[in-house]
């Protein structure tokens, strides 16, 4: 074979490996590279600060409203047990005669008459129990209904009561005075005496009264619950329950101011550490 044709085979032979290199090392420059693969990291919640203090705070407040439900009913079994030991002092007129016969024989120290008003109870009602009203007494005036008539004998009630009241809480006693409870039903046995004229009576005598005096609302409460024959005197049923909620509402005003007391005392403690500590300290230097 000649040496030319051989040389020339030979030449093509590498060019056309040359070309192949050549396509192959673009291949590899043209395909696009494989991203590295991403690892998921699991989220974590991120709680505000905001969020942490208001469940502090909500948390705080229930401890608060718990510890005050279980001091009010620690304190409510404590009065509830002094009130049986007390003495009432009952001061009233013809209703209160009613009452007392209602309810039957008790500890309870009664001055009332039929028919009397605020003349009778200076003269000879306050006069016959007075002597007797000490540390251990909750004097309770129920009159008024005699008086109703006329408004200006509350400035009258006033006067004496609260005069009164500043000489027995004095001696350590409570005074109340009850409101005047209403007509079953008006009539013309009792011209003049009418549940809107009581109603003022009532709202008179509640602002008249001094801190001396409790004021007790039980007119509201027995509104349309009671019972007559004549309209202003009860049957012992109503008696009974009006009876019964004086008791309740002495208890339940002893028990909101014994809470009352308790929990200001709880409040001006950590002043007064604070007071001891700085005088501890003064003391030392």
């Amino acid at each position: 074979m000649d040496k030319k044709y051989i040389k020339s085979i030979a030449v093509v032979l590498l060019l056309s490996l040359c070309v192949l290199s050549k396509k192959n090392t673009m291949a590899e420059e043209i395909q696009p590279e494989q991203p590295a693969p991403v690892i998921m990291q699991p989220e974590v919640p991120v709680v505000e600060q905001e969020t942490i203090q208001d469940v502090t705070v909500a948390e705080e407040q229930i401890v608060g409203q718990v510890d005050e439900a279980l001091q009010k009913e620690q304190i409510l079994a404590q009065v509830t047990a002094d009130q049986a030991s007390r003495q009432l002092v009952m001061i009233g007129d013809s209703r209160t005669v009613g009452m007392k016969s209602a309810v039957g024989k008790n500890s309870n120290l009664w001055s009332a008459k039929v028919g009397m008003g605020l003349s009778w109870m200076k003269s000879t009602g306050v006069p016959a129990v007075d002597s007797a009203i000490n540390a251990n007494s909750d004097v309770i005036i129920m009159m008024g209904v005699n008086d109703v008539r006329s408004l200006s004998n509350t400035k009258k009630y006033v006067s004496y009561i609260n005069k009164k009241a500043a000489e027995w809480t004095d001696r350590g006693a409570n005074v109340y005075y009850v409101s005047v409870n209403p007509m079953v039903f008006e009539t013309s046995n009792y011209p003049g005496i009418t549940n809107s004229l009581i109603e003022s009576w009532n709202s008179k005598m509640q602002q008249g009264l001094s801190a001396d005096v409790t004021y007790l609302d039980t007119y509201s409460q027995v509104a349309g619950r009671l019972s007559s024959k004549d309209g202003i005197h009860y049957t012992n049923k109503s008696y009974k329950l009006i009876y019964s909620l004086v008791n309740q509402q002495i208890i339940e005003k002893k028990t909101a101011a014994n809470l009352a007391d308790a929990q200001a005392e709880a409040q001006a403690q950590p002043s007064n550490e604070i007071i001891e500590n700085v005088s501890t300290v003064a003391v030392q230097q």
